[in-house]
């Protein structure tokens, strides 16, 4: 338009120049004829002027009016697309939508005035300013929310004081294709791995009768169970399965606890010891051949952590349900005798030897770090034993080891183990399976030989690749199976008086003076400590209280809260010891009547909370610490906890426990 009122201007100024000329030439030969032109020449001027104008503002008006039809479609179309469209301010309020959004919403948005109300979980402080895309389910419809920012600075004009900017959110409804998925998802296969973790010590004794009877009924349980959910289930050995069924089936199989488990376990025994199965489980891996690892890993993991559960993995996920029945104690020391052999020839191999145990080591710990460093110096290689720098709660065993010789560079600290760590050296974990609770982090990620021996039930989070893993959870302590490994190692051990007395320690912390799971293997291997030379008044003297001490455990217990049948209580702030001391209270809460398990909190070194926990054996805390990033055993566990507030940590434990007991509570009317 502009080009071509540029051409029209041109053209009738050289118009009008080529008329005055004419004009001129005219009036100098007649001038009446000159003023007559000039006449006709300003009339026609004018008119064609008024006709140019009137064609002009002709054109205005078709333009406006086409313009107006569009923006009335887009109107049209911007209100009736099938997209609900909604556009909020920085508080969530809501400025704008289209009738889409107000027909599939479920309430009218002029009374719900935030897209909270639609979203209850909507963080718009996590997405404003930002472009992308989430799924939502509103109802029983499932919608894929496009959002959008609109910064306002973008159409802010020189008048402008200040502008606000805006989001805007799009729904698509995607609820057919996500019915389509979740059904898929339903029905995809998932592998799982079965077996009979206790039949050899259920079995024992029997008739060939009495055993085919026994194990029909267990198998019975099974193969009825897996064909409940219309499953694959094949028996591929004695005590061992293989079967496959949907994830619709493990997800009913989840949301009734796994009844498998209750069935097999209410059996009836001749020897009225309870049939026990662990199950492994995994759907969502990436492949077949993923997901059976993964199922076997599970089993694995649930026999580890004593039997008698299901682990279970939906993709990165580990889950587990049931483990309500203590381990049995195994009456023979064949896998002894075979770990020993076998920790000698891997100790063979080495050029030296690093032992640790957990940080903040109990007797225990160092107890059987102490026998392990004795089984390594009859093979006649280098030893050190590793200790965290919070060595608070062993001064007194550790203080022994200048009366005896060549106990000078026993223990040292956790950076001198990781400068004596080559590729030749076997490292030892005792008493603890998890890598970020060892005593020394850095050595044991720098060796490449790495041997586990533990008594508490598996966690998720193992070590990684150990050459060697002597893991009993049915064991009374980690000095007992090391006390049993020496016996069986090569020729006789002569252990020392420190030795002995300090594995013996072990034994008597992990069993409460021999109360708490403790079996004939575990007074077994007490007789042989004191054969050994165990000195009972050095025990006596490390487990020696000071008044002080005493008075605050009395103060702590007076100050212990009640609630479902538990104990909590909180060690004061600054107190030396705190571990023991909290370890202490937690024992003595449980010797009161009506209390089945106790909770003590207390400071860390490091700014954490520690959790000590206790049980008499119906509820199992170790689920319980778990459930808080922590671990243990049935009876004994306990957990850390970082960037929380004693108060909210007292809420959470708390909370947990009450899980438990309502889990409990739930298996109980299944069964």
């Amino acid at each position: 338009m502009n080009g071509n009122e540029g051409f029209f201007g041109a053209f009738e100024k050289t118009a009008i120049f080529v008329i005055i000329v004419l004009l001129l030439v005219i009036a100098w030969l007649n001038w009446q004829m000159a003023l007559f032109g000039l006449l006709f020449v300003i009339v026609a001027y004018l008119y064609s002027s008024r006709a140019l104008c009137k064609q002009r503002q002709q054109r205005y008006e078709q333009f406006n009016t086409i313009a107006k039809g569009i923006t009335q479609a887009s109107n049209f179309a911007l209100q009736n697309l099938p997209t609900a469209i909604v556009i909020i301010d920085s508080k969530a309020r809501v400025c704008w939508y289209n009738s889409v959004f107000r027909d599939w919403m479920p309430q009218d948005p002029d009374k719900t005035q935030r897209l909270n109300g639609f979203i209850p979980s909507l963080r718009l402080d996590k997405i404003w300013g930002k472009s992308g895309y989430f799924n939502e389910k509103i109802e029983n419809k499932y919608y894929r929310v496009i959002y959008k920012f609109i910064d306002g600075t973008d159409y802010k004009s020189a008048s402008d004081a200040e502008v606000e900017s805006y989001m805007a959110f799009y729904f698509d409804d995607v609820t057919e294709s996500e019915q389509l998925r979740h059904e898929a998802e339903s029905m995809a296969p998932v592998f799982g791995f079965l077996m009979m973790d206790n039949i050899e010590d259920v079995t024992k004794g029997l008739s060939d009768v009495e055993y085919t009877n026994l194990w029909a009924e267990i198998n019975n349980a099974v193969v009825e169970e897996i064909d409940r959910y219309d499953g694959f289930v094949r028996n591929y050995a004695d005590d061992s399965y293989i079967f496959c069924i949907s994830k619709k089936a493990l997800m009913n199989m989840i949301e009734q606890n796994f009844p498998l488990l209750a069935k097999v376990h209410n059996i009836p025994t001749s020897r009225r010891i309870p049939a026990t199965i662990s199950i492994g489980i995994a759907a969502g891996a990436a492949t077949i051949k993923e997901q059976s690892e993964r199922a076997r890993s599970g089993l694995e993991l649930a026999l580890g952590r004593g039997g008698d559960q299901a682990t279970v993995y939906i993709g990165e996920e580990l889950k587990f349900y049931g483990g309500k029945t203590q381990g049995a104690e195994k009456n023979t020391r064949v896998r002894a005798r075979v770990v020993a052999q076998a920790i000698k020839e891997l100790m063979d191999d080495a050029d030296n030897v690093i032992v640790m145990g957990h940080e903040r080591e109990d007797y225990d710990s160092i107890g059987g770090a102490i026998g392990v460093a004795a089984m390594a110096r009859a093979a006649g290689k280098s030893v050190h034993v590793a200790v965290s720098d919070q060595t608070v709660a062993i001064k007194k065993l550790s203080d022994l080891f200048p009366t005896e010789p060549g106990f000078e560079s026993l223990l040292i600290t956790p950076q001198a183990a990781e400068d004596f760590v080559t590729d030749t050296t076997l490292v030892f974990v005792v008493d603890v399976h998890r890598p970020d609770m060892v005593a020394a982090p850095k050595a044991l990620q720098k060796a490449k030989r790495r041997v586990v021996i533990d008594h508490h039930r598996r966690a998720s989070d193992f070590i990684e690749k150990p050459l060697l893993t002597y893991l009993e959870p049915a064991s009374s302590s980690t000095s007992e199976l090391v006390t049993e490994l020496i016996q069986y190692f090569v020729d006789p051990i002569s252990l020392n008086v420190v030795e002995a007395s300090a594995l013996y320690a072990g034994i008597v912390v992990d069993t409460k003076n021999f109360v708490v799971q403790t079996g004939s293997r575990t007074f077994d291997a007490a007789s042989f400590l004191r054969r050994s030379g165990a000195d009972l008044s050095i025990v006596r003297h490390l487990f020696m209280e000071s008044f002080d001490s005493i008075k605050l455990r009395a103060q702590m217990l007076a100050d212990a809260e009640r609630f479902d049948g538990m104990a909590i209580t909180i060690c004061p702030e600054g107190i030396q010891n705190a571990a023991i001391v909290s370890a202490q209270t937690a024992d003595k809460l449980i010797t009161i009547e009506g209390i089945e398990a106790s909770y003590v909190l207390y400071n860390l070194l490091d700014g954490g909370i520690g959790v000590s926990a206790r049980s008499q054996g119906a509820m199992n805390i170790q689920l319980v610490m778990e459930a808080l990033g922590g671990g243990g055993h049935r009876t004994v566990a306990g957990a850390q906890l970082y960037d929380i507030t004693m108060e909210e940590a007292v809420e959470a434990v708390k909370k947990a426990a009450k899980a438990q007991v309502g889990t409990m509570k739930k298996e109980e009317k299944t069964e």
